[in-house]
């Protein structure tokens, strides 16, 4: 789903070497099960039920940066996962610019409409959308929501 050429620009930061390794292991039919299993941090994630959906949940500290990643699953669509948020906390300005690069290379130009919230960039790609929103000052919020992106 997605990389990271490490070899050309600056070194990622801790907390953006874990987004992008999430970002590139995470597969829509993956269940709980199969997050745990991939990503050995969320064996001890809290999971959350509510309504029709469940979430897994689980942040961490990383050099002063702290990354808050989200799973949600919706009960109807058997267990498999339907949005990812990776909402990152005291981001420099040269993480941003690292993440929105690479974003870009592998997706193109953002996408843009009337409706879009300030502060915030839209990608589609084969399997939904992928949006980036500055929150606040020094926080972003990247999410990854499976939807149909093809025009009716």
């Amino acid at each position: 789903m997605f990389w990271l050429d490490k070899k050309q620009g600056p070194e990622p930061t801790p907390a953006l070497v874990h987004l992008f390794d999430v970002l590139r292991n995470l597969k829509w039919d993956m269940n709980q099960e199969d997050i745990k299993g991939t990503f050995s941090e969320f064996k001890h994630a809290s999971t959350t039920k509510l309504n029709k959906k469940t979430t897994l949940s689980h942040k961490e500290n990383f050099e002063g940066q702290q990354i808050h990643t989200t799973f949600s699953f919706a009960v109807d669509n058997e267990g498999s996962a339907n949005k990812c948020e990776i909402r990152l906390s005291r981001v420099n300005q040269r993480d941003i610019d690292l993440l929105f690069s690479t974003v870009c290379k592998q997706y193109g130009q953002p996408t843009q409409s009337g409706q879009d919230k300030e502060g915030e960039v839209k990608w589609a790609y084969a399997d939904g959308i992928l949006t980036l929103e500055n929150t606040a000052p020094e926080e972003y919020l990247l999410t990854l929501r499976q939807e149909d992106t093809k025009v009716p």
